[in-house]
């Protein structure tokens, strides 16, 4: 027979020999107070055995109670791993090994196992503490209490606690914006303390990715620390991939062998250009820095802007044809401009106009244009005296100043604008020539003619047929040679022809 089951059959019969007890107590309680007096000896004799009998079946549920004890099985994670007589023992233990791997590791620590109690009250149960300790000891999975850190659905890194995972993102922030991002107390405590606060260009800062927290307990090697994780979100990597040049390196050749761009080898290079001679055994940095987070930042900026001035030209019938006067000088005026910009990662990715106010407005120039045409005059602007090809221009030739253009091949000559004939004839190494005074400080003359059709004095109009080419002179075959003269000064003709 099991212990277990003797026990039970001892308490149930000692509370029925109980019960029974009582009953025959009561009853010899009746039959004997009627004769108490008669029978006053027999009535003790029978009163004495009852409390024997009474006192015998109490001893023994006294004697089975006080030996039933109560016992907590342990079960860790679904698997009972030993019997104590106190959840407390086991509690106890827990505390002392979380705080002393707090001091070695300077984190908040916890048990990841799932600890539960079972409780059973047996007769003189057993149970072994130091064995349940024990068992504990040797399966305790310790794990920190970390935050994760979730970027778009993905895992960066494990912080080991809130504050820490704040401050990474905030001065990630602060990075780009230049505005320090306090959390918690720290911003609580600023804001109170601030009686004034400047106007601060920047309205919004914020992360373009889906940035997550949550708790979770790790493992302690996994806990990475701040700062490595701030690197991580800026840079997209721990450390710097170098590369040895070696012979017919170029700067587009290792981008492309390491999958980036020559701009990031100019960015983490600092010195090397496209204009760099790379050498031998030379180390440059091809870490390619794709950062994990891009930080927005919303700016609202004023700034003082011009208007520029408008010019109104109008006609003036008396002013001659070609010639303009200022009636009125234009002045720019300003504009205040309040712009919304949108920065990402330090670069601008969009501006727009949120208001605009005028400060000063601009002064329109008003200008008045000749319309009168007057023949003797010219316009200003020369039309071409032949047709043909430049076989020379204006500048240095055969060591001394060619002072005018050549336009080869045979064929008529016409006026380059109206004028009147200051010379028509033959001169020195020009040979047959002619000299147009236009009346506005411009002349033309037009050389090496074979035949000239105007005298001198006469009226021409802009493309009227003054002459034939030709190779008089100093020549050596049959061209025009035209010259520009402003106010005395010889001109390069092409700056006046259209």
């Amino acid at each position: 027979m099991q212990w277990s089951e003797w026990t039970a059959k001892l308490q149930e019969r000692s509370e029925r020999i109980v019960r029974d007890c009582s009953d025959l107590a009561k009853r010899a309680m009746k039959r004997t107070s009627s004769y108490i007096q008669e029978h006053k000896k027999q009535t003790l004799s029978i009163a004495a055995g009852l409390v024997v009998t009474v006192a015998a079946g109490a001893s023994a549920q006294y004697y089975y109670t006080s030996n039933v004890t109560s016992v907590y099985h342990v079960i860790v994670n679904g698997q009972e791993i030993g019997v104590v007589n106190d959840p407390k023992v086991i509690h106890d233990w827990t505390t002392a090994k979380l705080e002393e791997e707090k001091a070695k590791k300077g984190l908040n620590l916890t048990l990841a196992d799932y600890v539960t109690f079972q409780e059973e009250r047996e007769f003189k149960a057993s149970y072994d503490n130091d064995a349940a300790v024990k068992a504990l000891a040797s399966i305790a999975d310790i794990k920190v209490q970390a935050v994760k850190l979730i970027i778009d659905g993905k895992v960066v890194g494990y912080l080991p606690d809130q504050e820490s995972a704040d401050k990474v993102l905030a001065d990630v922030k602060q990075k780009y914006s230049g505005v320090p991002a306090l959390t918690g107390k720290q911003a609580a405590v600023a804001a109170a303390s601030m009686s004034e606060v400047k106007a601060n260009p920047v309205k919004e800062v914020t992360f373009k990715e889906n940035v997550e927290l949550q708790t979770e307990p790790v493992a302690a090697a996994q806990i990475l620390p701040a700062e490595k994780v701030e690197e991580l979100l800026v840079k997209g990597s721990f450390k710097d991939l170098k590369h040895t040049v070696v012979e017919g390196d170029c700067i587009g050749c290792i981008a492309k062998k390491y999958g980036i761009t020559s701009k990031d080898i100019y960015a983490n290079n600092p010195g090397i250009t496209e204009n760099t001679l790379l050498q031998l055994g030379q180390e440059i940095n091809v870490t390619a820095i794709r950062p994990l987070v891009t930080v927005r930042v919303k700016e609202e900026v004023s700034q003082q802007e011009m208007i520029a001035f408008s010019t109104q030209i109008n006609n003036n019938e008396k002013l001659p044809k070609g010639e303009t006067k200022v009636i009125q000088e234009g002045k720019n005026g300003t504009k205040l401009v309040q712009y919304e910009v949108v920065k990402e990662n330090g670069q601008v990715v969009d501006r727009k106009v949120i208001k605009q106010d005028v400060v000063a407005q601009p002064v329109a120039k008003i200008m008045e244009r000749g319309t009168k045409v007057i023949p003797s005059r010219g316009t200003g602007r020369l039309s071409w005296p032949a047709s043909g090809y430049v076989s020379s221009g204006f500048g240095s030739r055969w060591g001394r100043l060619h002072k005018g253009i050549d336009i080869a091949g045979q064929g008529s000559v016409m006026a380059a604008d109206n004028g009147r004939v200051k010379f028509a004839g033959w001169d020195g190494d020009y040979g047959k020539a002619i000299i147009i005074d236009h009346g506005n400080g411009m002349e033309t003359l037009y050389g090496h003619l074979n035949t000239i059709s105007v005298k001198v004095g006469d009226v021409v109009e802009q493309g009227k047929k003054i002459g034939v080419k030709g190779s008089t002179g100093d020549s050596t075959g049959v061209h025009l040679h035209f010259e520009v003269h402003q106010n005395g000064r010889v001109q390069n003709p092409i700056r006046y022809l259209k």
